[in-house]
């Protein structure tokens, strides 16, 4: 008959077998709905995905056309290799993958899909890829940059004036992961915050090891007197004072107390 303790032991490795075994499952397959705004004809978005394990019917779809009311986007999907990415498909107008598109949306239906990192770029149609790796941009990057509400995209119509909105939304099903990339100027600003904190916090510990000499020693603290502080005391005007002159002193009814009326200009006067 097993005893409390080895009841208790037994228990212990169970659950650590278990908590070894999830840690070690891949992320199970879900769904994700990423979204933003661009500003600019040649803004490149970027998100970045996972698949823990070989996948099949992976999905990729826009729903943000909304029949004209912002940008025709086009989507490229690439794979990391050797620290950048290499395309494996890039399309323009596919609105059969899921639901909510229009006509201009664009999506890919993949069947299979191996496991490891990817990569989605979508812009505005068509900005196509230079080549078929990613550090080598798209075909509106050297342009100067023109807002979506002053720019007439190819695919627009002329009698609606439309596709002038930079809202986008991307859908993801079967992936394990999913997140948007942030643009580079994202990073500088919290690069920047990041060294304004550290920056204080070295300012602040300076400051207080200053207080202390050798050893730990306290620094005596000298304070700094203003100006002011510095000249002589004024002293007061000269008052007249009562001095209490035993014969001129008498009770004061209905108070209970003694006042003196002799007045003197110096103490030798009285």
């Amino acid at each position: 008959m097993q005893t409390q303790a080895q009841l208790t032991r037994c228990a212990a490795a169970i659950a650590l077998a278990c908590s070894a075994f999830a840690a070690a499952a891949p992320a199970a397959a879900a769904d994700f709905s990423l979204s933003g705004q661009i500003r600019f004809h040649n803004d490149v978005v970027l998100i970045d995905f996972s698949v823990s394990e070989a996948a099949s019917n992976v999905r990729l779809w826009t729903d943000s056309w909304q029949s004209g009311l912002n940008f025709d986007p086009a989507m490229a999907l690439w794979s990391a290799v050797d620290g950048d990415f290499s395309l494996q498909a890039e399309v323009d107008d596919d609105d059969t993958i899921g639901t909510g598109q229009g006509f201009f949306d664009t999506g890919l239906l993949l069947p299979t899909l191996a496991a490891g990192n990817y990569r989605v770029t979508l812009v505005a149609a068509f900005n196509a890829a230079n080549g078929t790796l990613l550090s080598q941009g798209f075909s509106y990057g050297n342009e100067t940059p023109i807002l979506l509400t002053e720019w007439n995209q190819p695919s627009y119509d002329p009698n609606a004036n439309d596709q002038k909105g930079g809202f986008w939304r991307l859908n993801l099903s079967g992936v394990s992961q999913a997140s948007v990339v942030p643009e580079p100027a994202a990073w500088q600003l919290l690069g920047l915050g990041l060294a304004l904190v550290l920056g204080t916090r070295l300012h602040s510990g300076a400051r207080r090891d200053s207080r202390y000499g050798p050893e730990g020693t306290t620094r005596p603290v000298h304070l700094h007197r203003p100006e002011w502080a510095s000249a002589p005391a004024l002293q007061p005007a000269a008052k007249s004072r009562r001095l209490t002159d035993r014969s001129s002193c008498r009770a004061t009814r209905g108070k209970g107390a003694v006042r003196c009326s002799t007045t003197c200009g110096a103490p030798s006067a009285c």
